[in-house]
């Protein structure tokens, strides 16, 4: 990455907003981060993962949106992070599978799972209290 003018290699969990970060198809870069393409030569990102599309997407001035998830299958060049960590395309999604700090509300299969258990639980002491008096 590119920080404060100074060319430096950092781990995914150091990237920062506002970074400018390379990447190239040959270490078959997956991008940790959402970003803006600056500069590149035949940027093609394979972001089936997150839109289903069979085939990769060209980057260029006109499609300049890095998704984090995604993984460059040809080219090269440089982006501006713009978002990190659970900011970020792939940052959302994982939270919202896995769950984040706080709470959050329950997937509709999760709240429906819920209520049936107390039901059988309900049931269940219902059915004890009745075989104990009998």
């Amino acid at each position: 990455i590119l920080r404060d003018g100074t060319q430096m290699q950092v781990t995914d969990e150091h990237i920062c907003v506002g970074d400018i970060m390379s990447f190239n198809a040959h270490l078959a870069a997956i991008i940790s981060c959402d970003g803006i393409l600056l500069s590149g030569q035949d940027v093609k990102c394979d972001e089936s993962a997150l839109t289903g599309e069979p085939e990769p997407i060209a980057k260029s001035a006109e499609k300049p949106f890095m998704i984090s998830g995604t993984t460059v299958n040809a080219g090269k060049g440089t982006m501006l992070v713009i978002a990190v960590g659970e900011y970020c395309i792939a940052g959302k999604i994982k939270k919202s599978v896995y769950g984040g700090e706080g709470g959050g509300e329950l997937s509709p299969l999760y709240g429906k799972l819920d209520a049936m258990a107390t039901r059988i639980g309900k049931v269940g002491m219902v059915c004890a209290l009745t075989a104990m008096i009998a």
